[in-house]
């Protein structure tokens, strides 16, 4: 029957035919099984709920004359039960005597490979502790699910005990919400026990699992989807109670089964935004209990597990019960937050206060962005994490990154029309500015110069300046695509348009090497003015000196000394064309391979020295002038070596152009100043 005709008076009058039978005689009467675990409590009894249901749904199929089915869904029942006014009480293992020891750790290390599970491989005795922890994992599993402080009806899981029939390396438990069909696709309370002690984590589940069938694999995606999306958007509110509430050892980390030590975030805020992207699916928040710690702590380890999910409660009940809040992202986007990403131990950016200032003016004062600056400034890191900033700020739903090309046009950028993949004739499909437009997603071009500017932007000028535009194009339905920016008042009806919304918020950023300023003067004024140019210039030499020793910093004294050596003279070349730091940090890194275990000899550290010129620095010389060229081969001639300089020679006038004159001529120049200053 439905479980609208569900009323209060039915259930009451259940409770009374409950009351005389004994449980053998509801067990017989109704072949629903026993719920075991949801009781309705009144007048001071309690009540299973499957069973009192059982009865009530008995008598209105006997009612209406048709079969009762028998079937029962907890949740779906305990949202009926409250709506009548009948509290509903979880009946609760106990885990009271449940506690692991260092002895349950070092049976995991016992076994670092898994093997099969046989008396040979692993003894019985083995194999029955192997048990007796996944029993109590199964136990406190339970425990958790019927214990957190939730409102959110929750399930419980527990890992396998011999998974394809060999040992575990750990095994795990967990309590998550009953909605979501798989639990590695669910926001999740967790408790591990591994050699390593014990790890309690709250994490989404990972978005990945063995599920074989395609709908339930979609289905259980969009879940995990649906997850990752709210998590951009916790209200501050709730941020400040997890908070709050998280025991002092707890650590924001990028993945579960780490080692134990100090989160690679310092804040819940920062931790969401990672958790929210594709790269966080493992991301948790995990307390740890070292093998000693772990026995010391006994039963009160599920206290500690419990005291952990009630902290993350608000977390839940947003995640899975509250309406999205796109007004309250889980950063803001302002210089602070830049520069935080910026300088994060991955990306070590030294950029001038005043590049952050001006991305952040310009993309929140409604500009696109072109990053200019030499060859290895960083432009295209800042671009992504301008655009990561961007997302965390619930501006964007994340980027694509791109890398023009001389042959775009509106084809590859807007779209054009193509053969259907039927054969039958031509259908109009989407370019790369038309698919990240529909996906609510940032565009990084690097390197813009590459292309031709206007041929390649067509009526993306018009949409960069607010204004729709209808494409010369129709969809598969036969209507006429249109590009709206958001605010615009022209009504396009969806039955006759395919409308693709453009947000305020939508940006391109570019990227352009200082050396193509002259190729701005090929962009037409109409689209130079939609944008704003932000220079990010070269560091100070010192910075470039921190970032190269940071690379090296794990070779030997002496190797660091020869190679600091060597990259402070090619430093000294770049006054002929500035370049940046990312650029020495790929030659400390080449440069400390190439040195190996035995120190550098002299003619080792001068073919180094033309390696990293000829394999890093040499392609950024292209347009140098004849006198600068020479000074060129005369700075790098003392680097390299005279027996080197034939190869040098060759390399500068072959790969460059340069008329050097004979080698001779510059060879006498060199000992004409060299007798000068003797």
């Amino acid at each position: 029957m439905p479980s609208d005709t569900v009323s209060r008076d039915a259930v009451l009058d259940a409770m009374k035919e409950y009351d005389q039978l004994s449980h053998q005689e509801l067990a017989a009467r109704f072949s629903t099984p026993r719920s075991r675990k949801y009781v309705v409590t009144h007048d001071a009894k309690e009540y299973d709920i499957r069973t009192l249901l059982s009865i009530v749904r008995s008598r209105q199929a006997a009612a209406h004359h048709i079969e009762h089915a028998g079937t029962a869904d907890d949740h779906k029942d305990i949202t009926l039960l409250r709506s009548l006014g009948f509290p509903i009480r979880v009946t609760r293992p106990d885990p009271s005597s449940v506690q692991f020891t260092e002895t349950d750790c070092h049976l995991f290390k016992k076994y670092p490979q898994r093997v099969p599970w046989n008396a040979e491989n692993v003894p019985p005795q083995d194999q029955s502790h192997f048990k007796e922890i996944w029993n109590k994992l199964k136990l406190v599993a339970a425990w958790l699910e019927s214990s957190m402080r939730t409102d959110i009806p929750l399930q419980s899981n527990t890992s396998i005990l011999q998974p394809n029939a060999r040992t575990a390396r750990d095994m795990w438990c967990c309590a998550f919400p009953a909605t979501v069909s798989n639990k590695s696709y669910a926001l999740q309370a967790a408790l591990i026990i591994s050699e390593r002690g014990a790890e309690i984590c709250i994490c989404p589940g990972g978005g990945k699992s063995q599920i074989t069938d395609t709908g339930k694999a979609n289905s259980a995606a969009a879940q995990f989807h649906a997850l990752q999306r709210k998590l951009t958007s916790v209200p501050l509110q709730v941020i400040t109670a997890v908070e709050q509430g998280l025991p002092p050892e707890a650590r924001f980390r990028r993945s579960w089964r780490m080692e134990a030590g100090s989160g690679e975030f310092t804040s819940l805020q920062d931790w969401l935004a990672y958790a929210a992207r594709p790269e966080g699916a493992q991301a948790s928040i995990s307390v740890y209990l070292d093998p000693g710690e772990l026995e010391e702590a006994g039963t009160y380890i599920n206290d500690i597990l419990l005291n952990t999910a009630n902290a993350v409660a608000p977390l839940f009940e947003y995640c899975y019960l509250g309406e999205e809040s796109p007004m309250h992202p889980v950063s803001l986007f302002d210089v602070d937050g830049l520069r935080a990403l910026a300088t994060e131990p991955q990306h070590r950016l030294k950029l001038n206060e005043n590049v952050y200032r001006s991305v952040v003016s310009a993309i929140r004062s409604g500009k696109h962005v072109i990053l200019t600056g030499p060859p290895g400034t960083a432009k295209t890191t800042l671009a992504e994490l301008i655009c990561q900033l961007a997302e965390n700020a619930g501006l964007c739903e994340g980027h694509t990154l791109t890398t023009a090309t001389a042959d775009w046009t509106t084809y590859e950028t807007i779209g054009g029309l193509r053969p259907r993949e039927s054969g039958a004739g031509l259908e109009f499909r989407d370019g790369l500015f038309l698919k990240e437009l529909r996906r609510k997603r940032w565009l990084v071009i690097d390197e813009l110069n590459r292309s031709n500017f206007d041929r390649a932007f067509g009526q993306l000028f018009t949409v960069l300046s607010k204004q729709p535009v209808v494409l010369p194009y129709e969809d598969g339905k036969r209507r006429p695509i249109v590009l709206l920016p958001s605010g615009t008042k022209t009504v396009y009806p969806d039955r006759d348009y395919d409308v693709i919304s453009i947000p305020e918020s939508w940006r391109i950023i570019a990227t352009m090497n200082v050396f193509d300023k002259s190729l701005l003067f090929d962009m037409s004024f109409a689209l130079m003015r939609r944008f704003a140019f932000i220079e990010v210039p070269v560091p100070p030499r010192e910075t470039y000196r921190e970032l190269w020793a940071n690379k090296i910093s794990g070779a030997s004294e002496e190797h660091r000394n020869a190679i600091n050596a060597i990259l402070d003279k090619l430093y000294g070349i770049t006054k002929h064309k500035e370049i940046g730091p990312a650029t020495f940090n790929d030659m400390a890194r080449y440069a400390l391979e190439y040195a190996g275990d035995d120190p550098l000899s002299g003619a080792e550290s001068e073919e180094l020295s033309f390696q990293l010129f000829y394999s890093y620095l040499l392609p950024q010389f292209e347009g140098i002038s004849q006198p600068a060229g020479k000074s060129l081969f005369r700075e790098m001639r003392s680097l390299v070596g005279s027996g080197n300089e034939d190869r040098l020679y060759r390399t500068l006038t072959a790969v460059l152009g340069l008329d050097l004159g004979p080698l001779s001529s510059l060879q006498a120049i060199d000992s004409s100043e060299n007798e000068m200053e003797f």
